[in-house]
């Protein structure tokens, strides 16, 4: 690679230098790319996950590779980026924070069923300075997370004519024994729209025939039926999520695409084409070119998902179409390109396994117009960098150039070719293979292995030469009985060196990569044919008025609080004393606003549930009159929505089964080794209160008194402080020592001494959507950090401030702002707030107490309708921010067996990822050494392995391992 590399820089400085002594014209393309590049530095990102698909109640795994796309050396530009899961109605149900360090990261996202229910998802993962390029440059995969344990398994077929969708839906237990005459409510629905809603009861086999009309113009790729098993008197059983696959041959998208873009009369073309079933996968088809007169002149068949091509030379004055014939012998028939009078074309042939062949031929008519003597230029880029350039003459119809390969790197090269105003008038890419990726090897230490067996591995990294290379990787284990890997699947290789540079979805990138052959060189040949490619165009390069002064979404190298300070008329205010006040950490910093009225806070490190109060003040100290608007908060993207993906149990893959059924499994095992036995089903209390959206921590309706959306709505206009003193029992305003002393004396002339309110004999903590109010209240005897001064504890308190900042909101809202409110009075339902809410700070005043804080307070989760928390319209000078915090990777757990407890607690170690090393470094020796232990379950494990080093080369390496049973174990 280090050859490669040189080559590549030395031909791209070249190209701008030597170039513009030999013609002055080639010098303003070849600048504007390398101006391009410098000022909009693309970044790539992937991840490598432990497995490719979960159950709820796990967790997903992740190791992050940001990269330059240039060299695909680490990147320093970002160091936040964004991981989310978006579900089937695009939604997004999870997005985490976590920081970069020279271009990597980990972290994991629990699946908990509190937020996630079954079904389809994208991971998207992104920085805010990738978002300037558009979508197709956001890392995607789709995952489905399944149910625990599910009771049916379902066979589904559908088929359609016109709007008339005819479905056969067979329903079976995990047995694959049949549902026997079971009533069913069935729905049909696109993303979170119902569009039918019928009941239906399963036939002696299981099955039922259904039969509906969809509306016009429905989109397929999210229309599914979900299916509900009911029986009088009994909740709702399971939900099965069905999707609709359709492919009706009447919608097959065919398009068809010249090699360079033009077909041009007189002049031979390679024609790559296309065919898409509505539900966006490629599909096999076969046909005809006909021209005017239906004279056939070519035919075609496709090869890889409905991809291929074929050749032959379009006519001046002709028009040409396609016919494919659909099942029942119906024709349908498809436009070619029109073909221009006269023009150029651009062919790349490979010409041995070393070089290319380009050949540029131009019409007859045109070898002596002045438009054709002028120069054109023919620029080859790969990654965004020039690689090649020539200045080309045409002195006939037709000029062969050959190109060495080894000028290249590994990836895809964008042929183009201008014409003396700098326009594109042929384009072409073609996937240059150098076979210079990382060699990973991964040795055992022994050739058998048995369950709950130690395994040790050594890590060898090697580059083409066999020398060793130092680098961060990332290693899977999996096993094979519960998770399938897909060979054909996203890797680092296939991502960062072909998809990252396309536009949509590649079918099965890993194909094209596995198993190289002749036939598979052609089939990436035909994709590069058919797909667009990501990356600026020509006009937008050289128009200056399309090129924005400063992008829309700066690099966020460090995680900042920006803002501005305006007054009352919407001007900046400078030299504003801006303060910011954190609860987790502990802290209060200050800044002071520039000319412009701006402020930034750095060197934050948001973890737990980032949250800060900002407020600014004017010369006076005061918050009056000045306003606070954050510069930097994130906004989050609008992404398309992705396809849906069929859950386990419709048309089963087995394995799918397998992991779900080894999941219920252990959960049973570890429940009868603690001797839990079988569990009685939950009993649920209908007539429990429940407060709708409630951040009530203990679970919405788990309070000792609720007052719920109907009480609110039968208050009015009640302000909260007659709520309060209306419906809350023990409510009451007292004075008391904060905190007392031992005998309980109260010394009202105690600085500690304050007035506040209870209910009974213990304080009231309020908390408005989470957010607890005293968060928002610091006294105003904090002293700011600077050369001399200390900073008061954030719990200080001045009595009579605190209770007039409290009233504020006592009287500021009525019972119309709220969907309710929970009294947490009791250790059973507080003490979930005393862990959360209490600093360590005031924890440690209160131990010197006779009692603990649980027994001191008492909370009151108040849920809001604006959902946002204690915040009045208008508060000047106050603002409260809440960013993503980073999200901080757990250990991943890996028991560790010794003589005494091998043999202990069989089936309660069936874990389907064996084993997750997100950070393993080869040292100076190219070496490196991993140790886990099996699981009980005796199957092949998967290994996997990605990664690269420093200089952006990359190694993927997949293997195997056997784990048997002890000899003599049942």
């Amino acid at each position: 690679m280090k050859k490669i590399a040189v080559g590549y820089l030395a031909i791209n400085l070249w190209a701008v230098t030597a170039f513009a002594q030999v013609n002055s014209g080639l010098l303003t393309p070849l600048t504007a790319v390398a101006a391009m590049r410098e000022r909009l530095p693309v970044e790539k990102v992937y991840l490598q996950l432990d497995k490719p698909y979960y159950t709820l109640g796990d967790t997903l795994r992740f190791k992050a590779y940001l990269a330059k796309a240039d060299f695909l050396k680490p990147s320093t530009k970002s160091s936040l980026l964004y991981v989310e899961l978006d579900d089937n109605t695009n939604k997004c149900v999870k997005r985490i924070l976590v920081p970069l360090s020279l271009g990597v990261s980990w972290g994991d996202i629990a699946l908990a069923d509190k937020d996630f229910t079954e079904g389809s998802y994208t991971l998207r993962a992104y920085t805010n300075w990738m978002l300037n390029f558009g979508e197709d440059y956001v890392f995607k995969k789709n995952i489905y997370i399944a149910a625990l344990s599910g009771s049916a398994l379902v066979k589904a077929a559908f088929k359609a004519r016109g709007n008339k969708i005819q479905g056969n839906l067979q329903f079976t237990g995990l047995d694959k024994s049949p549902l026997r005459l079971k009533d069913m409510e069935l729905r049909v629905m696109n993303g979170r729209h119902n569009l039918i809603r019928d009941k239906a009861t399963t036939g002696v086999d299981g099955s039922m025939d259904i039969n509906f009309d969809i509306p016009d113009k429905t989109p397929m790729k999210n229309l599914y039926i979900q299916a509900t098993e009911t029986v009088k008197g009994e909740e709702k059983h399971q939900t099965l999520n069905i999707p609709i696959s359709l492919s009706r041959s009447e919608n097959i998208d065919l398009q068809f695409m010249p090699e360079g873009g033009n077909l041009v009369s007189g002049i031979a073309a390679k024609i790559g084409f296309k065919a898409i079933s509505e539900d966006g996968n490629g599909i096999q088809i076969s046909g005809g070119v006909y021209d005017s007169k239906q004279q056939q002149v070519a035919s075609f068949t496709s090869a890889h998902k409905g991809m291929g091509s074929f050749e032959f030379t379009p006519q001046a004055g002709e028009s040409y179409s396609a016919k494919i014939t659909l099942p029942a012998g119906v024709t349908k028939t498809y436009p070619l390109p029109a073909v221009n009078p006269a023009g150029t074309t651009l062919r790349i042939n490979p010409k041995g396994k070393d070089s290319l062949e380009v050949i540029i031929t131009t019409s007859p008519t045109l070898t002596t117009s002045p438009a054709v003597t002028t120069p054109y230029y023919l620029i080859v880029q790969t990654r965004g960098v020039i690689c090649y350039s020539a200045v080309v003459n045409f002195k006939g119809a037709a000029i062969k150039k050959i190109i060495p390969k080894d000028i290249f790197p590994s990836g895809i090269a964008r042929f183009s070719l201008l014409n003396a105003t700098d326009q594109p008038v042929n384009e072409r890419i073609v996937y240059i293979d150098q076979d210079d990726n990382l060699r990973l090897s991964i040795a055992t230490n022994k050739s058998k292995y048995t369950t709950r067996d130690s395994v040790a591995l050594t890590i060898e990294v090697k580059d083409r030469a066999g020398k060793p290379v130092q680098g961060a990787f990332s290693l899977a284990v999996t096993d094979d009985s519960q998770v399938k890997k897909d060979s054909t699947d996203i890797n680092i290789l296939n991502n960062l060196l072909l998809t990252s540079d396309l536009k949509g979805t590649v079918e099965e990138p890993g194909y094209y990569f596995e198993n190289k052959t002749p036939q598979k060189a052609t089939d990436l040949d035909n994709l590069l044919l058919t797909q667009g490619w990501v990356g600026y165009d020509w006009k937008q390069l050289f128009d200056k008025q399309l090129q924005q002064p400063e992008p829309k979404y700066p690099a966020e190298h460090e995680f900042l609080v920006q803002g501005k300070v305006t007054n009352v008329l919407n001007k900046p205010v400078e030299g504003s004393e801006v303060l910011l006040f954190s609860r987790k950490p502990e802290m209060v910093v200050n800044s002071v606003t520039d000319k412009q009225g701006n402020f930034t806070f750095k060197g934050l490190f948001p973890v737990d549930t980032a949250e800060f109060k900002i407020q600014a003040r004017n010369k006076n100290g005061k918050s009056f009159n000045v306003g606070i608007e954050m510069l930097n908060e994130f906004k989050p993207p609008a992404f398309s929505s992705a396809n849906l993906m069929a859950p386990w149990y419709v048309n089963t893959d087995t394995l799918l089964l397998n992991n779900s059924h080894t999941r219920s499994a252990q959960l049973k095992a570890e429940a009868d080794y603690r001797g839990e036995g079988h569990q009685l089903k939950e009993v649920k209390i209908t007539d429990k209160k429940i407060v709708k959206g409630s951040h009530n921590l203990n679970g919405p309706g788990e309070a000792d008194q609720i007052l719920d959306e109907q009480d609110m709505l039968k208050a009015g206009k009640l302000t909260l402080r007659q709520l309060f003193q209306q419906k809350i029992k023990g409510f009451n305003e007292s004075a008391f020592l904060y905190p007392p002393d031992r005998l309980g004396h109260m010394h009202y002339t105690d600085p500690r001494y304050r007035i506040s309110y209870k209910i009974n004999e213990k304080e009231i903590r309020f908390v408005f959507d989470g957010q607890e109010l005293d968060y928002l209240y610091y006294p105003s005897n904090i002293n700011v950090p600077g050369p001399q001064s200390q900073k008061a504890p954030a719990f200080s308190i001045l009595s009579y401030e605190r209770k007039q900042f409290i009233d504020s909101y006592l009287d500021y809202f009525t019972a119309e702002d709220f969907v309710g409110m929970e009294v947490m009075f009791n250790i059973r339902y507080s003490d979930e707030y005393v862990t959360d809410f209490i600093s360590m700070d005031e924890m440690r005043i209160l131990d010197k107490e006779f009692r603990s804080p649980v027994d001191k307070y008492v909370y009151v989760e108040i849920t809001t309708r604006a959902g946002k928390g204690p915040m009045m319209k208008g508060t000047p000078g106050t603002y409260l921010y809440k960013p993503l915090p980073f999200s901080l990777p757990k250990q991943f757990y890996s028991p560790k067996y010794t003589a005494k407890n091998v043999n202990t607690a069989p089936g309660t170690d069936m874990r389907s990822t064996i084993y997750w090393a997100p950070q393993v470094i080869t040292d100076k020796n190219g070496k490196a050494t991993i140790s886990f232990f099996s699981a009980d379950n005796p199957a092949d494990y998967t290994l996997i392995m990605e990664g690269t080093d420093a200089n952006g080369n990359l190694g993927y390496e997949q293997s195997k391992l056997k784990i048997t049973k002890p000899v003599g174990a049942r």
